[in-house]
Parts: structure tokens; sequence; C-alpha cells
């Protein structure tokens, strides 16, 4: 994890730095021991953050999946950090947290309540071990399990007939939790999103039954984002296929999850980025409407990192870029954005991979409103930073 100055967190969320010295795109040095980065070993084998979230108070929440001592199973982690980018030893007691939840589980995403406690959705093998499942978890503020949830502080939940795969999480105003991601239909996936109430009991009052199965593309569809709008409706956004190329593709959902058909009047969106393979991994909303969403696309085996901006009816924006779509080309080769955030001043910041010629970098972009590179930031509107010795993927 790193902290870069102008002001973002990497892989984290928005924040302001103190450091009034140093430039935009300059590492935070007042983060981690003055290196502006941390690398935490949380379990005995290999551990990756996949999310992360920021408190009110300041402290890092950090999600991922960990190998365990076996290593035969992934298993859910979390670990706090304080703003100085230190362990939290407040969190149970070492500032890290390991749970097994099912078989070989791993987490992608997290989420904050109101009341501070923390959700953390992925993906797990079921007891029988022959397909593997949404799987949620709640914590106190303290690290412990929330046995308020579920009566054990998790739950495992099969949504499709098959394989599912949580990659998204948010939580609504009223308490109640959205997951997304992928349910295999038999024959391809298929975006599906699940909804709980806070007691961790699916919440019957969506689609009656708590989960929704909805196709998109002529082939597999996968969910990777999700954001909620404030009058409840839940948008959620992936790749879809169509057999030999995938796309951005969004989808709305009204608040009992029917299809909302006042979004692109089917209540889904299928739109060509690249040449090849196309996807959404990060969307968030601006505060006037419009669906920013973020991911990869790629021309001729070289990816890039992709945006387009849609107005609330779900047409392409285009007075971002011209076109409502923006390409750009970071490190060499190959460039992936896997996180998105909107800063205060409506800039758009995209963080993921970018290739450096030998292995994976942590890199950054961050947009003007209109669409072109913000050139205050690192003066080139990019900066590439290499974290371990070997490859480093931003996720969040």
């Amino acid at each position: 994890m790193l902290r870069i100055l102008g002001p973002v967190l990497v892989a984290a969320t928005l924040c302001w730095s103190s450091n009034a010295s140093a430039a935009p795109g300059d590492l935070d040095t007042s983060f981690g021991s003055g290196s502006g980065k941390v690398i935490t070993a949380i379990g005995p084998d290999g551990d990756v953050a996949r999310a992360i979230a920021l408190q009110p108070d300041g402290k890092i929440v950090v999600a991922g999946g960990c190998v365990n001592s076996s290593g035969s199973d992934n298993d859910f982690c979390l670990a706090r950090y304080l703003p100085s980018g230190a362990l939290d030893t407040s969190f149970n007691t070492t500032g890290k947290v390991i749970t097994a939840i099912g078989s070989h589980g791993g987490t992608s995403v997290v989420a904050l309540q109101p009341d501070g406690k923390i959700v953390i959705a992925g993906t797990c093998w079921n007891g029988s071990g022959s397909n593997s499942d949404f799987c949620l978890a709640r914590y106190l503020p303290s690290g412990a399990l929330d046995t308020s949830f579920n009566t054990t502080g998790k739950v495992i939940t099969g949504v499709g007939s098959g394989n599912d795969f949580a990659n998204a999480l948010a939580v609504q105003p009223d308490g109640t939790i959205v997951a997304a991601g992928a349910c295999f239909n038999g024959n391809t996936f298929d975006f599906c999103l699940a909804r709980y109430l806070p007691s961790g009991a699916l919440d019957t009052t969506f689609n009656t039954t708590g989960s929704v199965i909805t196709p998109i593309g002529a082939r597999s569809d996968t969910a990777y984002a999700l954001a909620l709008q404030p009058d409840g409706k839940i948008v959620a956004a992936g790749g879809c296929s169509n057999g030999s190329n995938s796309d951005f593709c969004l989808i709305r959902y009204l608040p009992s999850g029917a299809l909302d058909t006042s979004f692109n009047s089917t209540g889904k969106i299928i739109t060509a980025i690249g040449l090849n393979l196309d996807a959404v991994t990060a969307l968030t909303l601006q505060p006037d409407g419009k669906i920013v969403a973020a991911g990869y696309c790629s021309n001729s085996r070289i990816d890039y990192f992709c945006l387009a901006r849609y107005l609330a009816s779900g047409a392409l924006d285009t007075s971002f870029n011209s076109t409502g779509k923006v390409i750009t080309a970071i490190g060499l080769y190959v460039d992936d954005a896997f996180a998105l955030a909107l800063q205060p001043d409506g800039k758009i910041v995209a963080a993921g991979a970018c290739f450096n010629g030998n292995t994976f970098d942590f890199c950054i972009a961050r947009y003007l409103p209109s669409g072109p590179l913000d050139t205050t930031f690192n003066t080139t509107g990019s900066v590439i930073t290499p974290i371990g010795s070997g490859s480093g993927i931003s996720y969040a």
C-alpha cells in the first residue's frame, strides 16, 4: 500500500495530506515511516490485498485473501492501519484478523457501516466442496466477528445453480447489504446480485428471493463493480462477452430488484471501448447523477486504462472527451485499471497495474472532469511506482 499526494491513497481512497511542500503525485512521506509505502505480512504464506476503506477517523481498513499455514486454503483477512501507516493494535490487538469461511475463501471487497462495523465479501467453497458461493463476514470495530450477523458473523449463500463469485459490495443507508458478481447458469455466467438484511438473512423484498440473476451479453457476463444511487437504484458493471470479444456493460435495478427500464430503455448497456477485450472493474457516481466506469480495454493485445462516463439516462456523456470514452496508455504494453475514485473537485482518479517491461508496478492516472489527463498531477497526469521487489498491482 502506498499514499500519493494530490490527494490520493493507493491502493485506497481519497484523503488529504498535510505535506504541503511536495507536489501532487509525489509519494506522501508522512505515511509509512517516511517512505510513503507500507508492506505487511498478514498470514503465514501469500497475502493479497483486494479492497480498502477509509474510516471517518482516518484509519484505513484493508481486506484480502491470505494463504493458511498448510498452503491449501485461502482465508479472509483484514488489517487496519493508523493514518501514519502503522498497524492499529486496538484492532484485534495486532492490527490484523484472519477468518476461515468455508474452504478456499478469499475476500474481494469491503464496506463500512455508519455504526463502524466492517463488512467484507468474497468467494468461498461451500460445505460440500462442490461449488463456490457468495461469502460475507461482519466485524465489530474491535476486530471481533459480529455474532448479531447470522449468529456466527458469517454468511454463505448459493445464488445460482453452480459456481458463484462475489466481486462487489455496498451498504445501503437502511443497513441492507448488496453483493454483486457472477453466477453460473449451467452454460455460462450471468450478472447476479444478493441483498441481505442487517441480520444477515436474505432480503426477500428484493426480487422476492433476495437475489437476482440477469443475462446481458451473448455469452458470459461478470459484474466487478457496484454503486448505489441516492434514490435507491443499484448500478452494477463489469464485462460482457460475445464469444470472441468483451465490452463494458452496465445494468441498473430498481430498489425492488426489477430492471430499471428508464436506463437505456432496457436497464442494460453494452459499450465497446477498445477493439478486443474490455471490462469495467470500478464504478463511481458523480453528484450530478452521471456514472463513471473504469477498467481496461485492449487493441491488438495491448491493454490500456479505459474510462467511460454515462448520463443518468444511460447514454454516453459526450461532454467527457467528446465521445464519452477515454483510452490512456501509461506503461509498456499492458495497463489495467482496477480502481476508481472521484475527488471533491470533480477530478477522476484511476489506479491499477502497468507493465514496466519486466514486471508490473502500481500506477495511477488523474483526469480532469472533461476527460483529459490532469497535467498538474506529476506533470503528465500519471504516476508509476514500484512497491516490492517483484510485481505490484493496485486493486483499490
